[in-house]
């Protein structure tokens, strides 16, 4: 089946700033609870204003910050992969969903 190019470009987009943030953070699939909790905390802190306390952003970053863990454990073609189905319903006609939803049915 043809890939729509919409999709594909916005999961390349997606995948290299996802694989840039993971290096840039030293995020590792291994990473232990308390490095995952310092990041955490210093994520958190970036975000935290006069207005708005740090303890307000936790939640938010621990679920990000466990997002890029998972998908730094994938590899190149699996980030790419995994963008594709997040980015594919975003963009893709009533007529793609349609096919895809058939093809899944009949396998």
């Amino acid at each position: 089946m043809q890939r729509n190019q919409q999709a594909m470009a916005i999961a390349s987009k997606r995948a290299v700033a996802k694989s840039r943030k993971i290096k840039s953070l030293g995020i590792t699939p291994d990473m232990t609870l308390e490095l995952q909790d310092s990041l955490v905390l210093s994520l958190a802190d970036d975000k935290a204003s006069k207005d708005h306390p740090a303890i307000e952003f936790i939640k938010g970053q621990e679920w990000y910050v466990q997002d890029l863990i998972r998908f730094s454990a994938l590899d190149a073609a699996e980030r790419l992969e995994f963008e594709y189905n997040q980015a594919f319903p975003e963009v893709a006609s009533e007529e793609e969903v349609v096919d895809v939803l058939n093809a899944l049915m009949e396998a």
